[in-house]
């Protein structure tokens, strides 16, 4: 019998699958060592645990789960980092209304050692709802939380010392001038849900610039020379008129160019926004985006789920067999892998989206991570769990 929607696979190969990841409905994933830690969405869109779970993957054509942390009462742990060579981050974030109220907000700290026996040992308390999708920067040892502040507006910018992942330390907190409040700031993150000026994440360094995605707030270019005193340098907002929901913001490798995804919402679909945007950052104080991607609206737009970017492999580079591809999850048109060698014209060289399983109503392409070997693990939010692709080109 035929598969309601077979594989769709181009420049990519399937090396393995494991629907278990997350309990089929996925974040973020984080491969160390021969083990994939997958966060859950939970009840985010998707009627699965809060918490994640542990695959070992050191054979990618027989992945098996091997650990599985079921998050307490009230919370979402949907986004997971590692730091250093045997900690994990799991971001504590509450449950919206009522459900979350009595939840601790902050950070859980896994030794993961043992791969296959995460041991929690620790937890970093922050106020408010708690962090959304963090980073970690090992080399820096830096992490950077999305998290709401006293005296500010929405989430904003919480940059760590993490040299010692026991005991974060805040190095500095820093938004938008224009998110600076008088009094303790509005949290009830992220309302209105399309056009909120808050942190999305994860910022990132290159050289002495920082660079942030803000949601319904556009982008940012930060001079952090000094992390205790950061600059705004440069800033650029399309919502309105586009919907908003700016996700991710990423540089190419060293060149002057910012490739951003607006995250597709699951209340409407878009046909003329949330795709991904390449910014022409030459003149950092005045960032102009100069094109975009999508795929193919005609075959994808109406199936079921959403349609629109989410996030991106976070590293660019422009060197080596991966240069200037940027591997793209794009929800119900899979992942896509796009050359943004020539920034004005992106090109579209490969697709990945999966068959569609039994019980499953759409494919939901929502994370993309990888391994040392180069394999890529595709994330499905809304049951297929995880894929394990090689990139053919």
């Amino acid at each position: 019998m035929p598969s309601r929607q077979p594989e769709e696979a181009k420049g990519f190969k399937l090396l393995g699958h494991d629907r278990s990841a997350a309990w089929g409905g996925g974040s973020i994933v984080e491969v160390h060592k021969g083990y994939a830690y997958v966060g859950a969405v939970g009840g985010a869109s998707y009627d699965g645990p809060e918490g994640f779970t542990a695959h070992d993957v050191r054979d990618p054509r027989n992945p098996k789960k091997v650990y599985e942390f079921r998050a307490p009462p009230g919370v979402h742990c949907h986004k997971v980092r590692v730091v250093g060579d045997h900690h994990l981050y799991v971001n504590s974030e509450r449950l919206v209304g009522d459900k979350g109220k009595n939840a601790r907000a902050g950070l859980f700290i896994f030794d993961i050692s043992k791969p296959d026996e995460p041991r929690e040992v620790g937890f970093y308390d922050t106020p408010g709802s708690g962090p959304h999708r963090f980073g970690v920067d090992n080399k820096r040892g830096l992490a950077f939380l999305p998290n709401d502040a006293p005296g500010w507006n929405k989430r904003v910018i919480w940059t760590l010392d993490i040299r010692d992942p026991l005991k974060p330390e805040v190095i500095s907190i820093w938004g938008l001038p224009w998110q600076k409040s008088e009094g303790n700031g509005e949290g009830n993150d992220p309302m209105p849900a399309e056009s909120a000026i808050t942190l999305h994440g994860p910022p990132m360094i290159r050289g002495n610039r920082m660079y942030c995605a803000w949601w319904g707030g556009g982008i940012s270019i930060i001079d952090c020379t000094d992390l205790r005193n950061m600059e705004l340098v440069g800033h650029v907002q399309w919502s309105p008129p586009f919907p908003g929901s700016t996700h991710t913001c990423w540089p190419i490798g060293d060149r002057p160019y910012l490739v951003v995804t607006d995250e597709a919402r699951a209340r409407q679909k878009y046909w003329d926004s949330q795709f991904m945007w390449i910014v022409d950052a030459r003149h950092e104080s005045n960032p102009i985006p100069i094109a975009t991607f999508f795929p193919e609206r005609e075959k994808y737009f109406n199936r079921p789920g959403r349609f629109g970017a989410h996030n991106i492999l976070e590293n660019i580079t422009t060197e080596g067999p991966w240069a200037n591809i940027v591997f793209l999850t794009y929800f119900n048109a899979g992942l896509r892998a796009v050359d943004v060698s020539d920034v004005l014209r992106p090109k579209e060289l490969g697709c990945y989206v999966p068959e569609l399983p039994d019980g499953q109503d759409a494919i939901q392409s929502n994370d993309i991570g990888a391994d040392e070997h180069g394999r890529l693990y595709l994330i499905d939010r809304a049951g297929a769990g995880m894929h394990i692709l090689e990139y053919t080109g």
